[in-house]
């Protein structure tokens, strides 16, 4: 019996070995940044993608919503905190030694989210998620995470930011 058992998993292991992608592997991770996104999420988002040897995709969304008609003070304001905020993402990747492939996006961000993640063979989504207590739960039940799985079917991480 020992030499069945011995001959199995000798067979077994050459199977994982000749594995080309590892099962639950990631090729292409994708975060979500905005001006609120810390450097924690930024860590769990490089570290995911370094460990699985994966492709780094940072995506900002300036939101157009009801607040803004066209391009004005408010859109450039906000396209300055997308830019300053994937810039922070692409130093944490130098600092890695992960290149990273930054984009800006306009519309609604979960919308935006789901569909470049679908478009663009992401394996896995990255988003913060912050603390949502008291007010904030109640007037916003949802949030981004939430939106953005309901916007792809790619898995989604949430990274919590409350410290």
């Amino acid at each position: 019996m020992a030499t069945t058992s011995s001959s199995i998993d000798t067979a077994d292991e050459r199977a994982v070995e000749s594995s080309a992608s590892p099962v639950g592997g990631f090729d292409r991770v994708l975060l979500a940044v905005d001006d609120d996104t810390n450097e924690r999420v930024h860590e769990v988002a490089v570290s995911l993608a370094a460990a699985h040897g994966a492709e780094l995709d940072a995506l900002s969304v300036v939101p157009m919503d009801a607040s803004v008609d066209h391009w004005d003070m408010v859109v450039e304001r906000r396209e300055d905190e997308a830019e300053t905020a994937l810039d922070a993402v692409g130093d944490a990747g130098r600092a890695a030694d992960l290149p990273v492939r930054k984009r800006l996006r306009y519309g609604t961000p979960a919308e935006e989210i789901g569909v470049y993640a679908d478009g663009n063979d992401v394996d896995l989504v990255v988003v913060a998620e912050p603390d949502r207590s008291g007010l904030t739960r109640l007037f916003s039940p949802s949030n981004l995470a939430s939106n953005v799985r309901d916007a792809t079917d790619v898995p989604v991480v949430s990274v919590p930011t409350n410290e």
